[in-house]
């Protein structure tokens, strides 16, 4: 039934596109040579769409034990990225292979603001979540549906024991892939909200719901500055710049200072 319900979810939003592309031109920035390649771009998506679904729903409904984690391989962390790499990489061909700075939205001669912008949004985003989180969290408590003493999932504690060179590579993967897609390929087409929700839904797997809100919050204050600056490198950086801060800094210290 759960499965049922995501592929229907997912299901919504492919049609919504293609009505809307069709009625709208919502796909106005995309090139397709001919109605064929067209109506390949919408099974393209559709079957992404339905996969996405399938493995992020399959990994919400089977969270993956602390010794699942330990035995599993490093390069298997990345298996969604790997999937939205190809999905880009597959629409990029389909709409006649535009440049990659116009694909990726890279605004030429102001990568030097670009990065500043991102390190202030990135640290200022940081803040401005965990307030955010520490609210709700208040809330919840107040109201009895917090429990006294969360425990972390597994994925949590696996991370804030990796070596440093590890939460590297996550972090630097994170920063760019999901960045590529949500924000030049996703939040281009279909708005800030819907390509929110759909990255709040990819880190489903989780498994906290204050690390979710936090999550829907800094997608909201990137996507804004995507929408703001109109170039993708701003949110690269400040999704470095929030990642690195959880993953080097704050989830080592909760774990030391907790004892977990």
């Amino acid at each position: 039934m759960t499965y049922a319900l995501s592929v229907g979810f997912v299901l919504l939003i492919w049609l919504g596109i293609v009505v809307l592309n069709e009625k709208m031109n919502l796909l106005s920035c995309d090139r397709f040579p001919t109605p064929a390649a067209k109506y390949f771009a919408y099974g393209w998506l559709l079957f992404f769409l339905v996969l996405l679904a399938m493995l992020v729903t399959g990994a919400a409904l089977n969270p993956a034990r602390a010794r699942d984690l330990k035995d599993a391989p490093f390069y298997s962390l990345f298996a969604l990225h790997a999937i939205l790499i190809v999905f880009l990489i597959g629409w990029w061909l389909v709409t006649s292979r535009p440049s990659m700075r116009e694909f990726l939205n890279f605004q030429p001669g102001r990568t030097g603001e670009g990065i500043m912008i991102g390190v202030a949004v990135g640290v200022g985003g940081w803040v401005i979540t965990l307030a955010s989180a520490l609210f709700v969290a208040m809330i919840l408590k107040s109201t009895g549906l917090m429990p006294e003493n969360p425990e972390p999932s597994p994925m949590i504690g696996f991370m804030a024991g990796m070596d440093l060179w590890r939460k590297f590579v996550i972090v630097l993967s994170a920063m760019t892939v999901e960045e590529f897609f949500f924000r030049s390929w996703l939040q281009k087409r279909v708005g800030l909200i819907v390509s929110t929700g759909l990255f709040a839904m990819a880190h489903f797997t989780l498994g906290q719901p204050l690390l979710l809100i936090g999550i829907t919050v800094i997608s909201l204050i990137i996507g804004f500055t995507f929408y703001r600056t109109k170039s993708v490198l701003p949110g690269i950086v400040a999704h470095g710049v929030f990642d690195a801060i959880q993953l080097f800094v704050i989830i080592p210290i909760a774990f030391k200072v907790t004892g977990m």
